[in-house]
């Protein structure tokens, strides 16, 4: 089983400040989608609608559980491709995609069980967009209710 400290969470959330993010609240089962704009040593900062705030991560206890919206990477196109493959050094290459949006292969320590895994395979990213997330929240929440 891959077991994901708090650490390593935000080590894979720092390397995508800038993407959005959808947050699904456990304590009152809401969805809201914003911002990933910092990282610090217990949280990550999101900004929706324009407000800041920290959501911290716990070891023991979850509040929320945040995933990143990012695309597969069955999706970049030739023009991002050739983009890629013309920055002045390789190692360019994964931060430039991760910087659009897409969801690439970890790495997070030598040997750790986790490396080489894609970031929705560690369940922190979903491949589908904010719109689609919420209606099908919407729809659950409504059969439910039924």
């Amino acid at each position: 089983m891959n077991i994901l400290s708090i650490a390593d969470q935000l080590i894979i959330f720092s390397r995508y400040i800038g993407q959005q993010v959808v947050i699904n609240s456990l304590l009152n089962n809401e969805i809201s989608t914003g911002t990933l704009t910092g990282v610090k040593q217990n949280g990550i900062l999101v900004n929706a609608d324009n407000v800041s705030r920290w959501i911290p991560f716990y070891d023991n206890f979850r509040i929320c559980e945040v995933k990143l919206l990012l695309k597969p990477l069955k999706k970049l196109t030739p023009d991002i491709i050739t983009a890629a493959n013309n920055l002045p050094v390789q190692a360019f290459i994964t931060p430039y995609y991760q910087q659009l949006g897409f969801d690439m292969p970890v790495f997070i320590s030598p040997g750790h069980t986790c490396n080489s895994r894609y970031v929705q395979e560690l369940n922190l990213a979903d491949y589908r967009s904010a719109e689609e997330i919420c209606q099908q929240n919407a729809l659950l929440l409504a059969f439910e209710s039924a």
